[in-house]
């Protein structure tokens, strides 16, 4: 297992559980927001409950993974990822280069599906960056599609609660964010991460230690766990599964945009001798937004300079992922 030095792994879970009682309590309720707040600035981690969405679709979404995994190889190579970064993520084609916790060795060992916002070619960026067609196993799974799209339906009303719920948490309007997500980028992988002989689990990860690129990430885990989150006293904890809940972190923008105040923590998923799936949702802003801290959250001297996001997503595809790795 590898660890930065002197980082510790303790069993006993730690991270709090956030009811944000969807559908039930206003938008700027005090005390889910004042939960957040304190939930975020500790670990930059939470788990969601309260969330309104069905446990059936939750049932659906694992249950299309699983079928898409299975299939075999070359059926999955056939859309395999895009220039657009959509469609099948082999295994050991990605390293996470830009992480600024650990130096990989090796690349992840994991595969996944990847489906992201739908464009068009009307779209003003139609064919550049991450704006092109999605990529569906039509033939072998002719109802994958549109499971995929109803959880990612489901998932986009959450997230979007969600950032007027941080908003305020941050003390902010809560329409503050509406404006940088009108076209959100937004990404749904679905992850398998198999079992690998006990002889082998020191050598490398599922996932190495890195932090997220964008906004929020929203993710639902199947029971074998494995997801583990950094402290800020350098201890690695287990975000250990939870039924009825989504485990939210803090990514690099909104970590910014807090002027620091929540932090992007990093985490990472080691390799097991058990097969695990999760379900990965990533919501992140307008392609073309500039990303600068809330006055009211930064300090004199404090660093505001804008971070185009789009570029600063495309600088961490390019390093990391072998189809388009400049590397």
């Amino acid at each position: 297992m590898h660890l930065p030095i002197g980082a510790l792994v303790i069993l006993n879970p730690s991270l709090p559980i956030v009811d944000i009682r969807s559908g039930t309590s206003p938008i700027d309720d005090p005390s889910v927001a004042q939960q957040l707040d304190r939930a975020l600035q500790k670990h930059g981690f939470c788990y969601i409950s309260g969330h309104n969405i069905a446990t059936d679709n939750i049932k659906t979404i694992f249950d299309a993974a699983h079928r898409f995994h299975a299939l075999p190889g070359p059926a999955k190579q056939a859309i395999k990822i895009n220039p657009f970064h959509r469609g099948y993520i082999g295994f050991n084609t990605s390293t996470a280069v830009t992480s600024s916790v650990e130096k990989p060795t090796r690349p992840n060992y994991s595969e996944s599906f990847m489906a992201m916002q739908p464009v068009f070619p009307d779209h003003p960026r139609w064919g550049t960056a991450i704006f092109g067609p999605n990529q569906w196993p039509d033939s072998l799974m002719p109802a994958f599609k549109a499971e995929v799209e109803d959880y990612y339906a489901a998932m986009e009303y959450l997230a979007l609660e969600l950032i007027q719920r941080l908003a305020v948490a941050l003390g902010q309007d809560p329409h503050i964010f509406d404006q940088v997500f009108d076209d959100p980028t937004v990404f749904l992988r679905l992850l398998h991460y198999p079992a690998v002989a006990a002889s082998t689990t020191a050598d490398g990860y599922g996932s190495a230690p890195h932090t997220d690129h964008g906004f929020l990430t929203l993710v639902s885990q199947d029971l074998t766990g494995g997801l583990e989150v950094l402290t800020r006293d350098n201890q690695w904890i287990p975000a250990v599964p939870i039924p009825d809940t989504f485990v939210l972190n803090v990514a690099d923008m909104l970590s910014y945009w807090s002027g620091g105040r929540w932090p992007s923590t990093p985490h990472r998923v080691s390799l097991s001798a058990k097969e695990r799936y999760s379900v990965a949702f990533f919501f992140d802003p307008t392609f073309e937004t500039q990303v600068r801290p809330f006055p009211s959250l930064t300090r004199p001297g404090d660093n505001d300079s804008p971070i185009h996001y789009g570029n600063y997503l495309m600088h961490r595809f390019n390093s990391n992922y072998d189809y388009r790795s400049t590397r």
